[in-house]
């Protein structure tokens, strides 16, 4: 009998942690479809979000449209003309945008709608400029009043009713939030409420299964050596629970570092799919703007030669070429950020690299009223990197510090040692050497923070944004990383560079 009562109390266990699994294993799974339903609401909040943006852009180009079109009525000029044109053309600009994000077939067929009131406009704006060229002023003011009156306001409530449609989305989409976050809540709570009977059920089964037959040998043994009484079960101080709980603790340790450079992996993996598509997409974007920029070029070059050209018209041939050149060096960095040159790694100091690069960017601290401190001799290292591309590195991450600081200030160089997993191997003791570059500006903007290293992502009003990308994308091909962020001890952001030390350094 006490062996079937013994197998009995081992069953009702097995059944009871089965049972108790399969109720968290619902409970989470509720929990996984409830957050997957709402991120993939809030990506779609997102979307509605920007066509009702787009929308509203719509509909100030109409707003700005009709001004321009009524003024015409008086003011039939060539120059009036090319506005109503540069103005046409942003709003086709905004209402193809709105064709790209729509979703439904109402907003297509509303988007369709637009689309025919717009050209109509188009066409009765023509068609006005052809009237007054042949002195029918007349019909062509009754043509403009139409179409600045009756096609513009046609328009006008037709966007009106698209940002209604992409708000009662964006409604619904928020309710189905809400339900979702209500779904997590009570699937906790159950969870919970169930966590604390299940652990209550369980612990006394445990208590009768485990702690009463260890009482009872205690009591046998006891028994056998003539005791009369029942001594305090204690367990050593450095007993096999408290090993344990050091294997376990080291055991986490090791998964946290793990975790961390299965991060920094995952990271190094989305940038270098984002270079790898840009590395695609260039040369045939290059390509493209390269050739009738070319053709430009040379017409533009020809008339410049021509001896009878106009001379009023030659400050703008020149203003022309300039953007022309500025274009060309565009696309150039563009090809270079894109597809950059293999590096050739050799055994160098970063330190005495950074140190050429300050002393190219001298003249431009002190024409900024910039003070350098530069405590770099702190900590030194040679590692395998190469010397162009980290002086590119440095001379991005510097320049961005000059122009953060447009009416003067401190620029702090400095290096350090830590130890972290490496990001290419998962090494938990790998050693870095850190740069670091801060600066007293205005910092990082708290929305550009997260996606600061992607390209054109912009902090300031200069370049395009390529910079940091290129500097990241240098420092991922040397197995290291950038890290930004703004400084708690003064005013302005820093920038560490994190660089692989080689073991027999």
């Amino acid at each position: 009998m006490q062996r079937r009562k013994l197998f009995f109390n081992y069953k009702l266990l097995v059944w009871m942690l089965l049972i108790i699994a399969l109720i968290m294993g619902g409970g989470y799974l509720v929990i996984a479809y409830a957050y997957n339903l709402q991120k993939n609401t809030e990506q779609r909040i997102d979307a509605a979000q920007q066509k009702v943006h787009v929308a509203r852009a719509m509909e100030i180009e109409l707003v700005r449209l009709r001004g321009f079109t009524l003024t015409y009525l008086v003011h039939k000029s060539r120059q009036w003309q090319d506005s109503i044109t540069a103005r046409e053309i942003q709003f086709i600009i905004y209402l193809e945008k709105a064709r790209l994000n729509a979703t439904s077939p109402e907003e297509v067929a509303l988007i369709q709608q637009i689309s025919g009131l717009f050209s109509n406009y188009e066409r009765s704006i023509y068609t006005a400029t052809d009237l007054v060229r042949g002195h029918q002023v007349s019909r062509a003011n009754a043509l403009i009043m139409y179409a600045g009156k009756d096609l513009l306001d046609t328009i006008h409530e037709k966007s009106r009713l698209l940002i209604g449609m992409n708000r009662l989305e964006e409604d619904s989409y928020e309710s189905d939030i809400v339900q979702a976050n209500t779904m997590i809540i009570r699937t906790m709570i159950s969870l919970g409420l169930g966590g604390i009977l299940g652990g209550l059920l369980l612990g006394w089964i445990i208590s009768r299964m485990v702690l009463n037959p260890i009482n009872q040998l205690i009591l046998q043994v006891r028994s056998a050596s003539g005791g009369a009484f029942l001594e305090k079960l204690e367990i050593p101080e450095h007993g096999d629970l408290e090993e344990l709980g050091e294997r376990i603790k080291a055991l986490i340790d090791r998964i946290n570092l793990a975790r961390e450079a299965l991060d920094k992996t995952k990271q190094l993996l989305q940038y270098s799919n984002k270079y790898a598509a840009l590395g695609k997409v260039a040369p045939t974007v290059a390509h493209e703007i390269r050739n009738p920029l070319a053709a430009i070029k040379m017409l533009v070059y020809s008339m410049k030669e021509d001896p009878g050209f106009p001379e009023p018209f030659r400050p703008d041939l020149e203003i022309i070429s300039s953007e022309i050149n500025r274009m060309d060096d565009f696309i150039r960095n563009f090809l270079k950020f894109a597809r950059p040159p293999e590096p050739v790694f050799t055994l160098l100091d970063p330190v005495v690299v950074l140190q050429e690069v300050v002393n190219l960017l001298k003249p431009r601290f002190k024409s900024s009223m910039i003070q350098l401190f530069d405590s770099t001799a702190e900590a030194r290292a040679m590692v395998l990197a190469d010397s162009s591309h980290m002086k590119q590195l440095f001379m991005n991450l510097l320049i961005n510090a000059i122009e953060a600081m447009p009416d003067g200030g401190d620029l702090v160089l400095s290096t350090s040692f830590q130890y972290a997993p490496d990001s290419a191997t998962g090494v938990s003791d790998k050693k870095y050497l850190q740069i670091h570059v801060a600066d007293t500006g205005q910092g990082i903007p708290e929305k550009i923070m997260a996606r600061l290293f992607e390209p054109f992502i912009k902090g300031s009003d200069h370049g395009v944004g390529i910079g940091l990308s290129i500097s990241q994308n240098i420092a991922n091909t040397h197995h290291g990383w950038i890290e930004a962020k703004n400084r708690t001890d003064a005013k302005g952001a820093v920038f560490t560079i994190n660089l692989p030390v080689p073991n027999h350094s």
